[in-house]
């Protein structure tokens, strides 16, 4: 299409006008020019790919508003071959059109007519007919999908993600996200299949074909890449909740449709609480989601206002086959993509700059409202390790972004869908929710949403605006202090505070710099408005709300806190501050010893904070490693969640950058052996009755690190495996996966051939997204077997970060596969991939993935030619993570190694 030249009749008689592709860009930004806007869309797709046929034909009718007097209308269209187009003004009488180009580079249709066109004219209809096709390899835009039923006949279907920018690639329309509007769906389909939508089906009616016309209710106002439809022949469990009704509705493949009750009750639930807590009604009469083959979608889920797509191992749960980190998973997923339908479908970003607005909330929520009257979801634990500790480290980086940051190319934009918009944004908003209190910061909430829900388009202003209101009717801000400038300072500036404190008696020094993995040569400038909060043993008056504010451009701020020479002073003690602390050595000591003698007297999140704080300042700086270890060293009475799931990160981290070093992973192993081991006695090898829902990552952490030394774990770890063998079970879920990670590694190549075809062969893997986590995460025994690496290489790519990176790290460090094999298994995957472009980002997380296990020179240098061929727009981040390996290594290798000599013995 973009090589061809089309002469296309408008109205009979009339004009001809020509269709060119022009190779050079008129525009000068990617950013509609606006001078046009849509007040309304009527669209109709027919589909016949129930034949085999995946092309498909269409017709959209666009009302339009002029704003700006203008002889163009300008708006995006990519992939449509259009055979018609047409422009009529308010009578309904057609306008003459000199032609249409399309700008390949901006993906814009520009439509140039004879009679400039006037605001205050009425509105004017363009109507334009189109073909498309859903066979395409990105999975983005209007695409197919496929399983296999029970009878072994593959079944396709037709379904939808347009996020971020390609709603253009399916039909034409002005694809952006500050522009909200009305839609009219009309879909046809095979008589078999049915058509959901974002609406309620309004009627059906039986074409003379034989096809089925599904007709839609008009939609609320809504941006295009919140367009979704699903031409399927799915099925469904649903429910109704009355009080307002809404419907609730799972769809799934017939082969899954067992797997679909735990979501309708999961969203049941959520959706009310939402409403209470956010004090507005969801705004359609139905939820419907839909599970699509995790292969087949990029995301882990889309928000799609009414009609929300997740991957089959996001939403599907069943209790006989899985545990209850999946459940806890699902839960979580969910949470996040109902929020959406509030925060991003409700109020609209007004542009990709403000990203954060959708996501940081979903993210915050989606862990704070996900275990709300459900005391078995301990989420709220898990923001802490999954969301802060990620958020944390990630923003040591000398090249991340701040939150709020303009990007305009659909390749730029994608980049934006980072750790920065997700978990970065929530934990500032996190810090938000501390600083003015529950009530105040709902409050403001509630004024955010009500108050720009009628428009529906909101910048960052809106946000702050609400809760300045807020807290100035509650109080809850020092004179003088405004949200705009506390915010501002967090979500326009990159990096996370390092907040260092000198004590002198009862006066207390702080200061604060932007906190770096690799030390600058030129300092930072950055600096926040930080809320400091504390405890001691006989005061906890200011142990959630600040204390007092550090200023930004302050080169120090003192506050005096009475307490006894031996009495303990803990900063941010509930983790709710986004900073980094660096105590003084005393204060240190201190802490160390209380955790020592009382480990309980400090929260959980806060001795998590303590673990991360102290190694990261230590890898930054190179120092003395001997306050480190002797703080890890109380890990040993150590049983909870949090402090655990950020020591096991570091210590996964320890052993992949000294993995070249025989000498020194011995020496960190012996250490870690000794302070794992009363984890694995107290948690044991097998999943116990009415215990703690995360005591299962705990019982895998404590196998991984322990079990090695441990004779009666090994037997349990290899009895494990061969009584799964030789029973009649065959899903293997319910065994720890650590446990099967060990025996495997114990055991020859014939039995682990066996385990492999046993969960293969007797389970249908694209019917069962489990069994293909699952073994990818236990296969890291599987050494230089060619076979279950390809086999491995495939499935890796369907993970979730943490299941992945743990996934590398298992095959990488403690089975010791070369990168070379890794590389080699991974081409043909990166390849199928590679073709994605920007719609795939998981070439990119898995090549950044390996680059923090890479420290010989050969690699590297491996590495970054399969980086140049799949992932050449990475290179810079690559190389960077590459330089600050090598950097790590000079800096740390000595001082960690003579550490670790005291400690592994002592």
């Amino acid at each position: 299409m973009k090589n061809s030249l089309h002469l296309c009749t408008i109205l009979p008689g009339l004009l001809l006008f020509v269709f060119s592709v022009v190779s050079e860009s008129t525009f000068t930004s990617f950013r509609l020019p606006n001078h046009t806007v849509p007040t309304h869309y009527t669209l109709r797709l027919d589909t016949n790919f129930h034949r085999n046929t995946f092309e498909y034909t269409g017709n959209v009718q666009i009302s339009i508003n002029v704003v700006e007097p203008t002889n163009q209308i300008v708006l995006h269209s990519v992939r449509n071959v259009i055979s018609r187009l047409q422009l009529r003004n308010c009578e309904g009488i057609a306008e003459k059109i000199i032609n249409y180009k399309l700008d390949a580079e901006k993906e814009f249709l520009v439509i140039t007519v004879v009679k400039m066109l006037t605001p205050n004219s009425g509105l004017h209809t363009l109507e334009i007919d189109f073909t498309n096709n859903i066979d395409r390899d990105d999975r983005a835009g209007f695409y197919k999908s496929s399983y296999e039923n029970d009878q072994g006949v593959t079944r396709y279907l037709g379904l939808t993600d347009f996020e971020a920018c390609d709603a253009r690639s399916s039909f034409p329309c002005y694809d952006e996200p500050g522009i909200k509007t009305t839609y009219d769906i009309l879909i046809s389909c095979d008589p078999d299949y049915h058509v959901l939508s974002n609406a309620p089906v309004r009627r059906v009616k039986v074409l003379c074909d034989g096809r089925k016309l599904f007709t839609f209710s008009r939609t609320p106002r809504m941006q295009s890449y919140l367009v979704a439809w699903l031409v399927s022949d799915f099925v469904s469990e649903r429910d109704v909740l009355t009080q307002p009704q809404l419907t609730i509705s799972s769809w799934a493949s017939p082969t899954s449709a067992k797997q679909l009750s735990y979501s309708v009750d999961n969203s049941k639930r959520l959706i009310r609480v939402m409403e209470e807590y956010f004090g507005v009604r969801y705004s359609m009469q139905k939820i419907d989601s839909v599970a699509i083959k995790s292969s087949d979608f990029t995301a882990g889920a889309m928000e799609n206002w009414g009609l929300i797509m997740y991957r089959e191992s996001a939403f599907l749960f069943d209790s006989e086959t899985q545990n209850q980190r999946q459940q806890l998973r699902v839960a979580n997923i969910i949470a996040h993509e109902l929020t959406h339908q509030f925060f991003g479908n409700m109020l609209a970003p007004k542009w990709w700059s403000y990203l954060w607005l959708n996501e940081g909330f979903a993210t915050f929520f989606s862990y704070y409202l996900g275990d709300v009257k459900s005391s078995e979801m301990p989420l709220r634990r898990q923001l802490i390790t999954n969301v802060l500790q990620a958020a944390i480290s990630g923003d040591g980086s000398a090249n991340v972004r701040p939150m709020t940051y303009y990007a305009e190319t659909p390749q730029d934009i994608a980049k934006l869908f980072d750790d920065v918009a997700y978990k970065k944004s929530a934990s500032v908003i996190r810090m938000m929710q501390y600083v003015l209190g529950e009530s105040t910061f709902r409050k403001g909430l509630h004024y955010y949403l009500k108050e720009n829900k009628d428009n529906g388009v909101v910048e960052e202003s809106n946000l702050y605006d609400s809760l300045e209101k807020a807290a100035k009717q509650d109080g809850v801000l020092p004179k003088g202090l405004s949200m705009n400038e506390i915010f501002e300072s967090w979500s326009h500036q990159a990096g996370v505070p390092l907040v260092t404190i000198h004590r002198e008696g009862n006066e207390y020094v702080f200061t604060q710099q932007r906190f770096f993995h690799e030390l600058q040569k030129e300092p930072s400038h950055a600096s926040w408005w930080i809320p400091i909060s504390f405890a001691t043993t006989n005061n906890t008056k200011y142990e959630i709300l600040p204390a007092f504010w550090m200023h930004p451009n302050t080169s120090n701020t003192s506050y005096t806190i009475p307490a006894s020479a031996d009495e303990i002073v803990l900063f941010n003690p509930h983790a709710a501050g986004y900073y980094r602390i660096e105590y003084p050595e005393n204060m240190m000591r201190s802490l160390v010893k209380q955790l020592e003698t009382n480990t309980t007297a400090i929260e959980p999140a806060a001795r998590a904070r303590l673990i991360d704080d102290s190694l990261a300042i230590a890898h930054s700086k190179g120092g003395d490693y001997k306050m480190v270890f002797q703080l890890m060293s109380y890990l040993r009475r150590e049983v909870d969640y949090e402090p655990w799931m950020v020591a096991h990160t570091h210590i996964r981290y320890l052993q992949a950058m000294l993995r070249s070093d025989e000498n020194a992973t011995q020496l960190l192993n012996s250490f870690v052996v000794k302070i794992a081991s009363p984890l694995l006695k107290h948690y044991g090898y097998q999943q116990r009755s009415r215990e703690f829902v995360l005591a299962e990552e705990l019982r895998t952490i404590a196998i991984e690190l322990a079990c090695s030394a441990n004779k009666a774990c090994l037997t349990v770890a290899q009895l494990s495996v061969r009584n799964f063998l030789y029973s009649k079970r065959s899903h293997p879920a319910m065994i720890n996966s650590g446990l099967v990670y060990i025996g495997l590694k114990q055991s020859d190549a014939d039995l682990r051939q066996a385990y492999v075809e046993k969960v293969f062969i007797n389970n249908n893997t694209n019917a069962d997204p489990f069994i293909k986590q699952y073994v990818t995460k236990s296969f890291g025994c599987m050494g230089k077997n060619a076979t279950l690496l390809r086999s491995y290489a495939k499935h890796i790519f369907e993970l979730n970060d943490l299941d992945r990176q743990k996934a590398l790290h298992r095959l990488i460090v403690a089975s010791k596969v070369s990168l070379n094999d890794v590389l080699t298994t991974l081409e043909s995957e990166l390849s199928v991939h590679h073709r994605n472009t920007i719609h795939d980002t998981a070439i990119r997380k898995i090549l950044l993935d390996l680059a923090r296990f890479v420290i010989d020179p050969e690699e590297a240098k491996l590495l970054m030619s399969t980086v140049s061929t799949y992932a050449s727009s990475s290179a810079s981040d690559i190389e960077e993570q590459l330089m600050v390996n090598r950097k790590w290594i000079c800096r740390n290798l000595i001082p960690l190694t003579d550490a670790l000599r005291q400690f592994a013995d002592s």
